[in-house]
This record gives C-alpha cells, structure tokens and sequence, in this order.
C-alpha cells in the first residue's frame, strides 16, 4: 500500500490538496486570512516549522516565513507570505503579497479586508510511491507546475471580540481541482478576549476550516499573562488535542510551541505533531520630529 495513500486519507488534509493548518495561538489567522494583518506600529517576523508523525517517511511537514507591516495613514497593510509544504509525494512552495485595509468606525470598530496575490509550485515527486507489490511501478518522471494564487479576506475587531473569514486558492473549485491545482479552502473564526484579574486574559475561540467535502471544527481556550506567557489546549473535531504554549524571551523576540496529540480513530496511527514558531518585533521610525517651533 502506497504511504501516500495513508497521507490522502487524513481529514482536513483534503486529498493531500490541502493546506496544512497550524495548532500555535493566532497562527493560522495571519497566515491564511490576508485581512488580519497586525497594526501594532511594528514590522512583525515569524518563522515557523510543522512536522507531522515523527518516525514516519514522507510525513506531512511545513515551513512558513511571514513578513507584515501597517502604514497608519492609509489605513492599510502590507504582508509576504511564504509556505514550503511536503505531504507524501506532493511539494507545494506558495508565495504571495497581501494587501488590507482596514475601516476604523466610530466607538471602536474595525472592519479589515483583505486580498492576497503570488504564485504556486506544485510538484509530484513519482519516486516516493511505494508499492506492496515490487512489480507495480510507474514509468512516469517527476512533474511540476505553476500556477497564480489568490485570496480574500475579512475581519471584524471590537474590543475584545474578533471574527474573521478567509478563501484561499479562490480560482480553482472542487470540480476544477487536480493534483497541481489546490482547491478553493475557506476558513472562519471568533474568539472573545476577557478580563479575568489583573493581567491574566483567557481567550476563548471557534473555528472551521472546509476543504472540498471535508469539514473540520475547533474549540480552544488560551491563558494570557502580562503580554508575556501565553498557554492553551485546542481540538479539532474526530482528528487531535492540541496543547500549546509561548513566552516572550526579549522585547524583541518571542517563541511558540505546540504538540498536537492524535484523537478519535487516528489516536492510533498519529505520533504526535510538532510546531514551532519564532517571531521578532521590530520598531518602526517615527513618521514625525520634533520642531524647534514645538518647544517655543
């Protein structure tokens, strides 16, 4: 039996056409909702890395690099986003600019849209098949292709309350999809930040994610503490439990890491799920100085 086809079979993973998603605390929201990116009046960096089923060959992995920053007078921001993903024989390098701006309303309300364009390198590695009988092979070399990628996005912020909804790969429908053409995927979320004492927030969340004909549901809760601690459990309908945790090591730097731990039927076949993700804040110059004429 093919190892890929073990891969092809996991929910949320959509036929290996699908996105991976993160298990770290608000990752994947910058990475596939092009509206959410952050006007924190810093130039935000993360590095990230997810490795599925260790001990397994050809396991699903990813690598992500995501660059943001926001121009206050426009209103809107800027993000390059970079995904490097392997799931079985499949290689997909996805890079794209996002674009939002965002609306700020009277009494605290934001609503930010979203666009994202680049371009996609899908590739199918003919090597990686495994057979259980030796005599089955397929003469067929390695191909790859490469296709435009484009998202949307939207995002509602109001105090502590957030929802937002993102398409990714918006051009290619279920009926259009190949294994060099990544179906559309749709994500949606909300969570709700509250007081509880002091400095400790606990932010409680829902989201869903549909690729093709697959569903996935999550709920998860996280504790925040001083802006410097953050620590949660999450679960992903009939697929894992995710337990996650981050800290700020400097002002600069700051450092998540989660351990996904397999549920329901595939509790059994899954060891474990690793993530680990690493950003840096970076202060931006002031648009403004200081005039003699201001002290007078």
């Amino acid at each position: 039996m093919l190892i890929l086809l073990f891969v092809l079979s996991i929910p949320c993973l959509m036929m290996g056409q699908s996105d991976l998603l993160f298990n770290n605390y608000q990752i994947n929201r910058l990475a596939h909702n092009p509206a959410a990116i952050e006007n924190n009046g810093m130039i935000n960096a993360y590095l990230g890395a997810h490795q599925q089923w260790i001990g397994f060959d050809d396991a699903p992995n990813m690598q992500w690099a995501y660059v943001s920053g926001f121009i206050n007078k426009q209103n809107m921001g800027l993000a390059v986003n970079i995904i490097n993903q392997s799931v079985g024989a499949t290689l997909t390098q996805n890079l794209k600019i996002d674009y939002a701006y965002r609306i700020y309303i009277r009494g605290g309300h934001s609503i930010s849209l979203g666009v994202g364009a680049g371009l996609y390198l899908r590739k199918f590695d003919y090597s990686k098949l495994r057979f259980e009988e030796a005599e089955m092979q397929m003469p067929v070399s390695d191909e790859s292709k490469l296709q435009p990628d484009f998202d949307f996005g939207a995002e509602y912020i109001f105090r502590g309350f957030c929802v937002g909804f993102a398409s990714n790969h918006i051009t290619v429908s279920n009926s259009n999809s190949t294994i060099f053409k990544i179906p559309i995927q749709n994500h949606a979320y909300a969570d709700y930040e509250f007081d509880v004492y002091e400095n400790l927030n606990i932010v409680g969340g829902l989201d869903y994610f549909r690729s093709g004909t697959i569903d996935c549901y999550g709920i998860s809760a996280d504790m925040l503490l001083k802006d410097k601690f953050n620590a949660g459990i999450a679960y992903r309908t009939q697929t894992s439990f995710i337990f996650r945790a981050g800290a700020q090591l400097t002002q600069v730097l700051n450092v998540q890491y989660s351990y996904d731990m397999g549920a329901g039927s595939f509790a059994n076949y899954n060891s474990g799920v690793h993530e680990i993700v690493i950003s840096a804040r970076f202060g931006k110059k002031p648009s403004f100085y200081n005039s003699p004429r201001f002290i007078d």
